[in-house]
């Protein structure tokens, strides 16, 4: 081939590359095309006439703005050789970008099978052929290229980052574990929390089958990868809730409690419930009438206005509805204030309460309760595995005057 071929190509696919991946650049493109093309058209003298005739039409194709056309003739061009292999990762990193799976797979694969390439070029073509299947949903074919890759201890990192990923898309919790503790020890960085939550995922498993020596085996395993992990505490309150060991539960809720501080709308109903089961619900008033003197969560607001309804206690929510609302006034707490002034309201009064009422507890029933720090996902559900984004822990009590 001549060898001048590859430097057009490469050329031509930079410029194919950037009119694809950013619209904005076509104005640059635009501007410069006029000045470049000169100096393409006096390179391009050397070139034999038919790959030279079919070079223009490709380049003509790009100056047309016609990108899918120009691409087909690069691809029929050049074939796969050292000078090109650089052409060909980038025109199939391109159709995975497009969502060309088919095309980018075709690429990949024409060179790994090329045995006249180096071995790291084949390497390099593999790990990107994985993510071609990555991306297809092969996950099946993706995860032998990635073992295959970290077994021989190439691109060991990557591998292991995308097998990691794979995992967690499977469910495969125990091998997730397995494969965070390998890219641990590989790259330096902290994966004790993720390793914490995967065994928490199959203590979920254990104690769904009634197994529960296994769940608190592995809730152990859990702890030992992470000790601050409040979904343990949370996990283990719950597995005693089974037990009804009600002392149990409300030490373990509160060690949740004191671990992560967000936890609270989340564990308060089950908390509360079991101070009941022991008949010491004034001990629950007092929780959470400390809490709020630290915290001024909405959610301990409403759970202290039934409290308080339940024991007589209306006294107490008076005064700390009066602090409460100086210092971060929020709709539950104007829907608790109201409450309060209704048995006392005169007739004109009675009659504001009862319009305003209604409206705020609609508005606190259709409230997000929890949103996503990383990727904004909100819904009255909390995910200890953010179902958009995947990341872990990253879900949080909404905050404001519709929230916590």
């Amino acid at each position: 081939m001549n060898q001048l071929l590859p430097g057009f190509i490469g050329l031509a696919i930079g410029l194919l590359l950037g009119l694809l991946s950013y619209p904005a650049w076509r104005t640059t493109f635009r501007r410069w095309r006029d000045g470049r093309l000169t100096d393409i058209l006096q390179r391009s003298d050397n070139l034999p006439v038919q790959l030279g005739n079919r070079y223009f039409r490709g380049i003509n194709y790009l100056l047309n703005e016609q990108p899918d056309k120009a691409l087909e003739v690069f691809l029929q061009l050049a074939d796969v050789t050292p000078d090109t292999v650089d052409t060909h990762l980038a025109l199939g990193n391109l159709f995975r970008r497009r969502g060309e799976m088919d095309n980018a797979i075709r690429c990949h694969q024409n060179i790994i099978e090329n045995e006249e390439l180096s071995d790291k070029t084949r390497q390099a073509a593999t790990l990107e052929l994985g993510e071609d299947y990555l991306r297809a949903g092969l996950l099946d074919r993706a995860e032998e290229l990635f073992t295959s890759l970290a077994d021989q201890k190439i691109l060991t990192g990557v591998a292991l980052q995308r097998l990691l990923e794979i995992f967690q898309q499977e469910k495969e919790w125990l091998h997730a574990a397995q494969a965070a503790r390998q890219h641990e020890k590989i790259s330096g960085e902290s994966n004790h929390r993720l390793i914490a939550h995967f065994y928490c995922q199959l203590a979920e498993e254990q104690r769904a089958l009634a197994a529960t020596d296994q769940a608190l085996e592995l809730l152990d395993k859990a702890a030992a990868a992470d000790p601050d992990c409040a979904r343990i505490s949370i996990i283990r309150a719950e597995m005693s809730a089974d037990q009804k060991q009600y002392a149990q539960v409300i030490a373990y809720y509160r060690q949740a409690l004191d671990i992560d501080a967000n936890c609270f709308p989340l564990v308060i109903d089950a908390l509360i419930e079991a101070y009941r089961n022991i008949d010491a619900a004034e001990d629950a008033l007092q929780l959470i009438q400390d809490w709020l003197q630290q915290h001024s969560n909405t959610s301990a607001v409403i759970h202290l206005l039934s409290l308080c309804e339940q024991l007589d206690r209306m006294e107490l929510l008076a005064e700390v509805l009066d602090k409460q609302m100086d210092e971060h006034p929020t709709a539950g707490k104007m829907y608790a204030l109201l409450r309060l002034r209704e048995s006392s309201a005169d007739t004109a009064d009675a009659d504001i309460i009862g319009m305003l009422k209604p409206l705020l507890e609609k508005l606190l029933q259709r409230r997000d309760g929890y949103q996503c720090r990383i990727c904004g996902l909100a819904g009255q559900t909390h995910h200890w595995h953010c179902p958009s984004c995947r990341h872990w822990d990253s879900t949080e009590p909404v905050s404001g005057s519709l929230g916590e």
